[in-house]
């Protein structure tokens, strides 16, 4: 009977074991499913828009909402297909302050960006152009300037921007329809000097900013060309700052050398010396080498004059020798 009794002691244990590991997994399961119903999902409607696949491997995100016209290119293979993502790597976006780029080879412009109706025109290397329309929006005053187009040789050329943003200039390579090199703009104003050619905005944040190049090496002259100005009833969402003048530093005059120094004549006290020495002359002055030269010259006058009078004591006594 003990032993029927430590048998069911044990088996109940055994049981409430394994139980209690299922009934706290079922009680988690049921506190944590409130939890992660009422968390709030990745926000990316920011970034949501009307995707439509313009080649080599990209595809433009169309958008028209509060912030205006945009198209975000964004990189997804060759093998994508509509319903596929398109949250994938951004190559690079256009709206109304940067309506023009290049990615991939293709050519991508936004027009009529200040319309109710923009359309993106991508324009592949054999020069075939398709377009696509944006979603409807609101029309906006177009406060961008450009392109203004510049060669500044070396196989070089820019485009020349301005919008509210500031200055902006783009370069590109010559060849391969046209691809990007760089862009300049107020942040970032200047190539590097691993570059190996001058191209830079002057006072990018001032009222007339200028665009400087020097693609050639030797005595070439920079060449410079003015940012249209800005349209009227637009302006800069920033304050002008001109860029300061560079100063040189002012070299000190050489010192005065002895025959340049002239005498002093006003507010000087002359000391007439007393004497042979005519009024008006000036003594110069005593140095310790003038001192020890003196001393020198008294000491060997004087011990001339002892030698002196020593030979005539020697003569005196042989005479009176002689006369004895």
């Amino acid at each position: 009977m003990r032993t029927a009794l430590r048998t069911s002691v044990v088996t109940v244990a055994l049981a409430g074991a394994m139980l209690v590991p299922a009934a706290g997994a079922a009680f988690a399961a049921a506190t944590a499913a409130p939890l992660s119903s009422s968390a709030p999902a990745s926000d990316t409607s920011r970034y949501e828009g009307e995707p439509v696949y313009i080649g080599e491997g990209l595809v433009a995100v169309l958008r028209n909402n509060a912030e205006g016209p945009e198209a975000w290119i964004r990189e997804v293979g060759p093998q994508w297909k509509p319903g596929d993502t398109y949250m994938v790597r951004v190559v690079t976006k256009l709206d109304r302050t940067l309506p023009h780029d290049t990615a991939k080879g293709l050519d991508l412009e936004l027009t009529k960006a200040a319309s109710a109706r923009p359309v993106l025109v991508v324009t592949a290397a054999d020069g075939s152009a398709t377009s696509y329309p944006l979603p409807a929006g609101e029309a906006s005053t177009d406060c961008r300037v450009g392109p203004v187009g510049q060669e500044i040789g070396a196989g070089m050329s820019a485009e020349l921007y301005l919008s509210e943003l500031g200055p902006k200039v783009l370069l590109f390579e010559a060849g391969d329809g046209g691809r990007g090199f760089a862009r300049l703009d107020r942040t970032h104003p200047a190539l590097p000097e691993s570059a190996g050619f001058i191209a830079r905005i002057v006072n990018p944040s001032g009222a007339k900013p200028v665009f400087e190049w020097k693609t050639q090496g030797g005595n070439d002259t920079v060449g410079r060309v003015a940012f249209p100005a800005f349209p009227q009833g637009c302006k800069p969402g920033y304050a002008f700052t001109d860029d300061k003048p560079v100063t040189k530093p002012t070299a000190p005059a050489p010192a005065a050398t002895p025959a340049q120094v002239k005498p002093q004549t006003a507010g000087q006290t002359s000391v007439v010396p007393k004497g042979p020495v005519a009024a008006g002359a000036e003594l110069p002055a005593r140095t310790a080498a003038d001192t020890v030269d003196t001393a020198t010259m008294t000491a060997g006058a004087a011990l001339v004059a002892a030698f002196g009078a020593l030979a005539a004591s020697v003569v005196l006594r042989r005479r009176h020798g002689a006369r004895d």
